[in-house]
């Protein structure tokens, strides 16, 4: 079955750890830090496949993840980076942010391919953290996560004309004829459940894009039947066919299918409601002599005061649809082309939190003493004042948020104990 929406699951990939390791070699007793870097995590990636005219492939595969980043190795070995992972949507899908419904991007037009969630960074390893004043860094810093999210993907076909009308009145019969789209034609009771598109080629003009709307029903601005399936891809088309059974196969009144859909189209979106249309009175094969004017006389008196054009035709026998098709070209062509982009709304965040490393450690030598380092530390410790009461308040809840004063608890630490952050010494009281 055709779909034109799908939820999702998907996630960037994570940044590999950075990794902690020291110079082993003989006749080098003492050897310096040589912990390589994490892989970076792949990226999350959509791209438009022109091969592709639904988004029926996310209804058997729902959570798609780029590759983790590798972690760092010994000896300077940089971890490799993640495998990016790409998503092939048709063109004119949309991707919103599913709690929200909110546009993160639009994937049409020049829109071919982006980058929706970047892979985490690669954590640094200890050969980053050497410093004169500390040559021997036993910490790392982890890769950052990757970003998941979940996501709604809709389709909103991209075509220069929208075919419009009643189930049955011929929209498949009439793109089939006009182009090399290859419709299943059958009569329907319904309606074709699948948008078909289709080139229109002229002589001595430009061919322009027509898509076949699948059958409206009245109520389907409110949802009935398939209605919100169908209107979305009438959003980007700039004019429209109205098509209509003017023979009445189906017992139903011309001109009141016409005001039924123009109704629905004006509570779905009033400004598609706006747009150029022309009417294709179809089945005219299945008329004739008074009764075939009459239908048209009628059809006429009642929109051609309104600047829409009708037009007698039959998909069948191809009578007037040259006629109807040039007479669209030249709408067409006085249509300034405004590409319908829908922008963007929610803008995808990186996680925020602080991930540079530190070591809570227990002293092996001295009873009673717990060693905290790391850079993150030192750059607190150059930024507060600890002399200030204010200062040393910011100071504890930093230990507290960060798990310092958790890891310190693990390692047996009691009252009256010392820890030591650089050449600061605390005496550790709960």
């Amino acid at each position: 079955m055709f779909a034109d929406r799908a939820k999702i699951q998907i996630r960037s990939g994570r940044g590999g750890d950075g990794h902690v390791s020291f110079r082993r070699e003989k006749y080098v007793a003492n050897g310096g830090p040589d912990g390589g870097d994490g892989g970076r995590g792949g990226d999350l990636i959509f791209e438009v496949d022109p091969g592709l005219n639904t988004l029926t492939d996310f209804r058997h595969k729902r959570r798609y993840a780029a590759g983790d980043g590798e972690p760092g190795g010994k000896r300077r070995c940089h971890g490799a980076n993640g495998e990016d992972m790409v998503i092939r949507v048709p063109a004119g899908t949309i991707i919103k942010e599913a709690s929200t419904g909110q546009v993160i991007t639009d994937m049409s037009y020049e829109n071919r391919r982006e980058i929706l969630l970047k892979g985490g960074n690669g954590g640094k390893g200890n050969m980053n953290y050497a410093t004169p004043t500390m040559q021997v860094p036993k910490y790392a810093q982890p890769g950052k996560p990757g970003i998941e999210l979940e996501v709604l993907l809709e389709l909103k076909v991209i075509a220069d004309v929208g075919l419009v009308g009643f189930p049955n009145v011929g929209k498949s019969t009439l793109l089939s004829r006009v182009t090399n789209a290859q419709p299943k034609i059958a009569n329907y009771h319904f309606t074709t459940l699948n948008p078909n598109l289709g080139v229109v080629d002229l002589d001595g003009a430009d061919g322009f894009v027509i898509a076949d709307i699948p059958g409206l029903i009245e109520g389907a601005s409110e949802g009935v039947g398939l209605g919100h399936e169908f209107l979305r891809h009438i959003e980007r088309t700039r004019v429209m066919i109205h098509l209509v059974d003017a023979a009445s196969t189906e017992g139903r009144d011309p001109v009141e299918d016409i005001k039924i859909i123009n109704q629905e189209l004006q509570a779905y979106n009033p400004e598609i409601a706006k747009r150029p249309q022309v009417i294709a009175a179809n089945k005219m094969d299945c008329l004739y002599g008074e009764d075939r004017d009459l239908i048209l006389g009628r059809l006429k008196k009642e929109f051609e005061s309104m600047g829409i054009q009708v037009y007698p035709v039959s998909a069948v026998t191809g009578e007037g649809v040259r006629e109807l098709l040039y007479h669209v070209k030249e709408m067409l062509d006085k249509i300034p082309e405004n590409q319908v982009v829908f922008e963007r709304e929610y803008m995808v965040k990186e996680p925020d939190f602080a991930n540079e490393p530190f070591t809570v450690e227990k002293s092996e030598e001295t009873d009673g003493l717990f060693i905290v380092e790391g850079p993150r530390i030192e750059r607190m410790l150059g930024y507060t004042n600890l002399d200030s009461e204010k200062g040393f308040e910011f100071f504890q809840k930093f230990l507290k948020s960060n798990g310092i004063l958790e890891e310190l608890d693990k390692l047996g630490i009691e009252e009256g104990d010392t820890v030591k952050m650089y050449g600061w010494q605390f005496e550790y009281f709960r």
